[in-house]
């Protein structure tokens, strides 16, 4: 284990790749899953079952690299089963589905474990037993190939027009002191003509190669001097031959070899960065366009020759930077998706109900920071439609519905943001049943709740403590859940609503959330000559207060507007709510929380800006109403308004 070996052979500290083990763990974890998915939905699917086996193969040299034994052993089981799985006709027997879950859950508990300190916490001897129950035992030519040394050609193999097949014999020279290398290179250099399907060494065997003979097959339309002569460019070569292959040995490695050699050739086309450095780019980014709008300003009142034209260049250049600063921090909301079709089909069968996810959009990109944080918010909203939404089979046929109910995950841009929707087709919304649960925990009157419309009981589900479940589950009916839910989606930026159906046909979950956290486009005010910045997508007009009259009740005011009256809400330079008059020369009509509409008192407008956006410190006072701060060119702060923390407290009786 990693507490016993610190050190690798060459005095390396283990530890040091803690990170990155659990990065790429993580990663082959997450092929897996999607693996398994992909077999369930079609037994028969090569290309998933040897997708099992490359990622047990790479987990299992990963682990033995750090020293992590139950793993190994885990994952060398599953790297022998899967290769004689994939060699069978007629696809997976259906136990392989159960199994191959029991294993990735073992494995994703052990990284996990891991990544927190506390070691593998794996006993993979059960998970071995109920592996080697799927498979016969192996030929003496899948022993060959097990061997990890030999890829052999595939028989199946079909020329395309033009095509050949030659048979390529090197002898390394005597004096070659690295004949991994050296064979890594002749491989390499074959390739340049054609595809390499099999070889001696493998692939993924070439690192350890100590021996003096090579043999590759390759499909090329190239003739065999052409081979010869690429190969002898690499050196130390004591001999090559290249001919026509006329007789192949038996096996088969054709899946492994090509996967391996392109998943080589993919993986030297990316690098790992650590996140916080890509974060810290990206402020460097923000403070090279302040330094740009001061340099613009000063070039505006300089009479140089070429500095307006070496100013626009300069413009330009830095605006494409952080253009592809920001896009480098945007991932896929695949990575979150694919975590639900497990959970999905897990919950299904202990709540008895038939239910078919489908997954949209999963290429849609978001802020890294975004994608971190929306699982926990999308688990609640897909627990929530198994449970409460979707009926079971009975209970859909009563209705008239399909025994199967659809359960869709989306996601989509919508301007500069992106929407992810979670959509049911199943009871809807009750505002009955919402109402009774409403008056039983003492937030509405019993008048109140027999006038409650499928709107109000949507908002109503955001209440802290609401559940309309009759029992507490391991699923539901605790009281958290939907609060939670729009109290981290808002802490993003974005924005949560729930949108029910009509005629009880199903509910739909939204989830209104910015590109990116990194910049935002905003209205700059200033309130007291102190800057404040108002991000865009929320403002809805503007407002001079000389134009309009103010009125009050209660001490509240109140801006009349389009035949309604409008909380105006006057904000100290702490960012919270004063109580002095409204007596600033701006309004600003804001969207807040659940779609409503205030207006914020501001002293002057400054204009529209692009910022770079960070967060607050945390020992900023967590009751002001701001999400975080920008850094304007002259040096100052603008703290961004949270325009969801503005609705104000309601005068009895004003219902504006």
């Amino acid at each position: 284990m990693i507490d016993q070996h610190d050190r690798f052979g060459d005095g390396s500290d283990v530890r040091a790749y803690l990170p990155a083990f659990v990065a790429d763990a993580r990663e082959h974890l997450q092929d897996l899953g999607l693996a398994i998915l992909r077999i369930e939905a079609a037994p028969d699917d090569r290309l998933a079952t040897e997708g099992i086996f490359r990622v047990a193969h790479s987990l299992k040299g990963m682990s033995a690299t750090m020293g992590f034994e139950a793993i190994v052993a885990l994952t060398h089981a599953m790297e022998d089963v899967f290769e004689l799985l994939r060699q069978r006709a007629g696809g997976l027997p259906p136990q392989a589905i159960d199994v191959l879950s029991a294993c990735l859950d073992a494995l994703e508990g052990a990284v996990e474990s891991i990544a927190a300190g506390g070691g593998e916490r794996l006993d993979p001897e059960p998970l071995v037993e109920r592996l080697r129950q799927l498979a016969r035992e192996r030929t003496p030519s899948q022993e060959l190939a097990r061997a990890g040394d030999v890829a052999l050609p595939d028989l199946t193999r079909t020329l395309a027009t033009g095509e050949h097949l030659l048979r390529v014999v090197a002898e390394l020279a005597e004096d070659c002191q690295m004949p991994g290398v050296r064979a890594f290179m002749v491989f390499e250099a074959l390739r340049v003509h054609g595809e390499l399907v099999g070889s001696v060494p493998a692939p993924d065997a070439v690192e350890r190669f100590a021996g003096r003979r090579l043999e590759a097959w390759v499909a090329t339309r190239a003739d065999a001097s052409a081979l010869e002569e690429c190969a002898r460019a690499v050196g130390e070569l004591a001999s090559v031959r290249a001919e026509e292959a006329e007789t192949l040995p038996s096996g088969s490695a054709l899946g492994e070899t090509t996967a391996v050699a392109a998943g080589a050739r993919a993986g030297a086309a990316t690098v790992r960065v650590d996140a916080e450095r890509l974060d810290e780019l990206l402020h460097l980014m923000g403070e090279l366009v302040q330094h740009r709008t001061t340099v613009e300003a000063l070039a505006a009142d300089a009479d140089v020759p070429g500095l307006a034209q070496a100013v626009q260049r300069l413009a330009r250049t830095s605006q494409a930077l952080q253009e592809t600063i920001t896009r480098v921090r945007m991932v896929p909301v695949e990575s979150v998706f694919l975590r639900f079709p497990r959970l999905v089909r897990d919950l299904a069968t202990r709540l008895g109900k038939q239910v078919e996810l489908r997954l949209e959009g999963a290429d849609t990109e978001l802020d890294r920071t975004v994608v971190d944080a929306l699982g926990d918010p999308l688990v609640h909203l897909v627990r929530n439609a198994l449970d409460h939404g979707l009926e079971t089979p009975d209970e859909r046929a009563a209705a008239g519905k399909p025994p199967v109910g659809v359960l869709e995950l989306s996601a989509r841009h919508a301007g500069g943001h992106v929407i992810v929707s979670v959509r049911d087709d199943g009871r809807g919304i009750d505002p009955a049943l919402v109402g009774r649960a409403a008056v039983e925990r003492g937030l509405l009157g019993p008048e109140d709740a027999a006038a409650l419309d499928a709107a109000a009981a949507a908002e109503l589900l955001f209440a802290p403590g609401f559940s309309t479940a009759r029992a507490t589950t391991d699923v539901s009916g605790r009281g958290v859940g939907m609060d939670a839910v729009r109290e981290r989606v808002r802490a993003l930026g974005g924005e949560v609503a729930i949108e029910p159906a009509p005629d009880g046909c199903g509910t739909a979950a939204q989830l209104r959330l910015p590109l990116t956290l990194a910049s935002i486009a905003a209205l700059l005010v200033t309130i007291d000559d102190l800057p404040y910045a108002i991000p865009l997508d929320r403002v809805v007009r503007t407002v001079r207060l000389d134009a309009v009259e103010i009125r009050t009740v209660r001490g509240a005011s109140l801006l009349p507007l389009g035949g309604e009256l409008l909380p105006l809400i006057p904000l100290s330079p702490s960012g919270q709510r004063d109580r002095g008059a409204a007596d600033r020369a701006y309004a600003v009509v804001l969207t807040a929380a659940a779609g409503r509409r205030v207006a914020l008192a501001v002293s002057a407008l400054a204009g529209q800006r692009e910022l770079v956006t960070r967060r607050l410190p945390n020992d900023v006072s967590p009751h002001a109403a701001a999400t975080g701060g920008a850094v304007l060119p002259d040096g100052q702060v603008a703290l961004v308004i949270d325009c969801d923390a503005l609705t104000p407290g309601q005068p009895e009786g004003v219902h504006p």
